[in-house]
């Protein structure tokens, strides 16, 4: 079960570093992608906090509270681009960073084929 976590975590950095590159590429955001594992772990608590802070009410700390629009968010299995839009729409105050983390902490718990 860990090696599953541990591959998963590392497909979401690759997705995450490529999208990174893309916009640098494209003139967008100038973001940075976890250089570490450590930096990931770190990344990946940060999005966790946050997630609990200002999501958990609505959506349960994993994401698996029935929401009345439809599914859990841990059952949707939303694309990064998705998830990255939303954490945006939602966390318009929060840092790059921060939504960053946020997404990454989702991405952790959405439940995909």
């Amino acid at each position: 079960m860990k090696g599953i976590v541990v591959s998963v975590l590392l497909l979401f950095w690759a997705a995450s570093a490529a999208h990174v590159i893309s916009a640098r590429h494209n003139g967008g955001p100038q973001t940075k992608a976890p250089a570490t594992s450590k930096d990931q772990e770190q990344l990946l608590a940060l999005g966790k906090k946050l997630f609990v802070e200002k999501c958990a009410k609505c959506h349960d700390e994993r994401g698996d509270k029935p929401l009345t629009t439809g599914l859990p968010l841990s059952e949707r299995k939303l694309a990064h681009d998705e998830i990255a839009r939303m954490v945006s729409g939602r966390l318009k105050t929060a840092s790059e960073e921060e939504r960053q983390a946020v997404v990454l902490y989702v991405e952790s718990f959405m439940k995909r084929d």
